[in-house]
């Protein structure tokens, strides 16, 4: 499974467009691809499905990048961060109007260009957050405070200020360890320091249920059970008395 976020260009300079993605590939980020064009940019995020979106406001073609921003939303909600080398009022006013998860005056640097992107990520993931295109110090700070992202069948987990991606699919089961979590996934183990419940609420997902105190499993990834235990892979894991029913009722709901 490969981690990095994978985020689309929208810009028509094509000097500037390699540049972005340049610096992107840089930070570890995955560009799918780069769009001139209205047409193009909804070609391209229909064929690749990104992470994320950078946006120019000013392309060429009959849409502008707020009007092309629409037409993506509309097939499939995604955070999206503006770019434009204006900031009067009127454009940040129609940008306001499609709710990105960020804007960004060019010239940028690297450190606002991934704190944005990570801005981006919070306020799509996180419910009730705003969607302010002009991110404030408030935004950055919450970001910082977060260790772990869900949307769509994705949770993105916090490591050396960066957000990495893994799917549901690939989770095997999360286990308590303390004032620790360990997330055990198909091929990595990833410890965090927050409790199993915050996990248990976090992750809104029928696959993924918890089966005892300590433990919460993805059934998806279950190779066999009892009435004392499951087996996935090389790990038992023990079934509490007051879970087995829960348990056993969530597979109604895959």
């Amino acid at each position: 499974m490969n981690d990095k976020v994978r985020i689309m260009i929208v810009e028509d300079e094509s000097i500037v467009a390699l540049d972005l993605s340049m610096r992107l590939q840089k930070e570890g980020y995955e560009v799918v691809g780069i769009a001139a064009s209205s047409d193009d940019a909804i070609t391209l995020f229909t064929d690749q499905k990104p992470d994320l979106v950078l946006m120019d406001i000013n392309i060429k073609g009959a849409k502008d990048g707020i009007e092309t921003a629409a037409a993506l939303k509309k097939l499939q909600e995604v955070p999206l961060i503006f770019l434009t080398a204006f900031s009067q009022n009127e454009y940040v006013n129609r940008a306001k109007a499609v709710n990105p998860s960020a804007y960004l005056v060019k010239p940028f640097n690297n450190d606002s260009l991934h704190t944005s992107i990570q801005i981006a990520i919070h306020n799509f993931a996180v419910p009730g957050k705003p969607t302010d295109p002009q991110p404030t110090d408030t935004t950055k700070e919450e970001v910082n405070k977060e260790t772990l992202l869900f949307f769509n069948n994705y949770f993105f987990v916090k490591h050396n200020y960066r957000f990495n991606k893994f799917s549901i699919d690939e989770l095997l089961f999360a286990e308590s360890d303390n004032n620790y979590i360990k997330l055990v996934t198909t091929n990595k183990k990833i410890a965090l320091r927050v409790s199993l419940q915050y996990i248990a609420d976090k992750f809104n997902h029928p696959a993924l249920v918890r089966v005892h105190r300590g433990f919460i499993v993805n059934i998806r990834n279950i190779d066999s059970f009892n009435e004392e235990e499951i087996i996935i892979g090389s790990h038992q894991i023990p079934i509490g008395r007051n879970y087995k029913d829960d348990f056993l009722k969530s597979f109604r709901y895959l």
